[in-house]
C-alpha cells in the first residue's frame, strides 16, 4: 500500500473520544488547550481518546482521573449523547456524559490546574452556554443540549377542557418560567393554530415542541401577518416527529433549518433517530413508555418497558434521552441512574380543575 493510500485509510478511522461534562452548582469545568494542539486556543471540557479495549464509561472515567486527579467512578455519569464530526484531518465521535461532581470533589478541584500542568477552569452556566469560551466546533451541540431542561411538560389534548380559551388559560398559568414544552392540540387544524399562538403570544419565554403535521397546518392556516411570529417559534423550538413519522418519512425532505425531537419505543426506531442525527439537529427523544400510563391502555398489559430496558435502549442513543410514561418528578434520580438526561409526560402538572 503507498503512503497517500495509507494515509487516506487512517483519516477515515474514526477517533472515539470520551467527554466529561463536570458540574457543580452551575459551573462548569473547563480545560484550556495549547495552541499547538489540534483545535488549540480553546476551552475544552475534560475528556481524551477512548481505549479500543474500554466501554465509554470506562474510558470517561481513566480520563478524568488522568486528567485532573477526579475520581468518578461512584459519581452518576448521565450520557448526554454521541456527537460525529468531521474535521478537515480526523472524524471524531464524542461520548458524551454529564458529571455532578460532590462539594468535596468541587473543593479538591480549586487549584486551577490538571495534573499534567493544564490550566482548568470553574465557569457559570449562563456564560458558558453564551459562547464566551469558544470550544472546539465539535462541542456546538453541547451548549444546545446544556440549555435542555430536566423536564418537558407535554400539554393534554384540547378536549380535556370545555374551550381553547380555557385551555390556554390553564397552561399559560401552569407552566413555570422557560418551560420547555411539547404542545399537544389533538384537534382540529383552526384550533390547533389558535391554542398554539395563543399560549406562545401570551408566554414567549416558553419552548415549544411542535408535532411536525401541526406545523404543516400552521404553515397553511395562519394569517401572513402572523408567519414572522411562526418564524420565531420555530428558530426557539422544535419539530416533533412520532414515531410513524420518524420510521417513515423521507429525512431529506425534512428542513434543515429546524432543531428536531422524535419519539422512539426500541432498537429499530433509536436506530432511525441516529441517522437522522448524521444530518440534521436533533435535540433529544422521548423513549416510552417506561410504565403503564392511562392514555396507552395497551401498555397496562405489558407493564412498559422498564427502567432496565430504557437503561440498554439509552446506551445506545446518539442524543438526550427523556423518559416518558407514568414517571413523575420522584422518578428523575432513577431516570438519571438509568441513562436519561430528564423526564417528560402530561402529569407533571397538576391536572386541571
Amino acid at each position: 500500500m503507498g503512503n497517500n493510500q495509507q494515509f487516506e485509510k487512517n483519516m477515515s478511522k474514526v477517533v472515539n473520544v470520551a467527554v466529561a461534562v463536570i458540574h457543580f452548582n452551575n459551573q462548569y469545568l473547563l480545560g484550556f488547550r495549547h495552541a499547538s494542539q489540534h483545535q488549540g486556543n480553546r476551552y475544552e471540557f475534560v475528556g481524551g481518546k477512548i481505549e479500543p479495549a474500554e466501554t465509554p464509561t470506562q474510558g470517561l472515567i481513566r480520563e478524568v482521573h488522568e486528567e485532573i486527579g477526579l475520581d468518578i467512578a461512584q459519581n452518576t455519569a448521565v450520557k448526554m449523547g454521541v456527537i460525529r464530526h468531521d474535521y478537515a484531518d480526523k472524524a471524531v465521535a464524542l461520548h458524551v456524559f454529564k458529571i455532578q461532581v460532590s462539594q468535596a470533589q468541587f473543593d479538591g478541584l480549586q487549584q486551577g490546574k490538571g495534573k499534567e500542568g493544564q490550566a482548568v477552569t470553574w465557569v457559570h452556566q449562563s456564560d458558558l452556554i453564551a459562547n464566551q469560551y469558544p470550544l472546539p466546533d465539535a462541542n456546538a451541540r453541547i451548549l444546545e443540549w446544556l440549555r435542555l431542561p430536566i423536564t418537558i411538560y407535554i400539554t393534554q389534548p384540547l378536549d380535556s377542557f370545555v374551550s381553547v380559551d380555557k385551555w390556554v388559560d390553564f397552561y399559560s398559568q401552569k407552566l413555570p418560567d422557560d418551560a420547555h414544552c411539547y404542545l399537544r392540540p389533538q384537534t382540529s387544524d383552526e384550533n390547533a393554530t389558535a391554542m398554539i399562538d395563543g399560549l406562545l403570544t401570551i408566554r414567549a419565554d416558553i419552548t415549544p415542541i411542535i408535532q411536525y403535521a401541526t406545523l404543516a397546518c400552521l404553515f397553511e392556516c395562519l394569517p401572513e401577518r402572523l408567519f414572522k411570529r411562526l418564524d420565531a417559534w420555530l428558530k426557539n423550538g422544535m419539530v416533533h416527529l412520532n414515531h410513524q413519522q420518524l420510521m417513515t418519512l423521507d429525512f431529506s425532505s425534512l428542513s434543515k433549518n429546524y432543531r428536531y425531537f422524535a419519539s422512539c419505543h426500541d432498537q429499530h426506531s433509536l436506530s432511525r433517530l441516529n441517522a437522522l442525527a448524521t444530518s440534521h439537529t436533533v435535540m433529544g427523544c422521548f423513549l416510552s413508555p417506561v410504565k403503564a400510563t392511562p392514555t396507552h391502555p395497551e401498555t397496562f398489559q405489558s407493564g412498559g418497558m422498564g427502567w432496565q430496558t430504557l437503561s440498554e435502549l439509552a446506551k445506545i442513543c446518539d442524543v438526550p434521552v427523556f423518559a416518558l410514561g407514568g414517571v413523575g418528578q420522584a422518578d428523575l434520580a432513577t431516570a438519571y441512574e438509568h441513562g436519561a438526561m430528564g423526564i417528560a409526560g402530561i402529569r407533571l402538572l397538576v391536572d386541571k380543575v
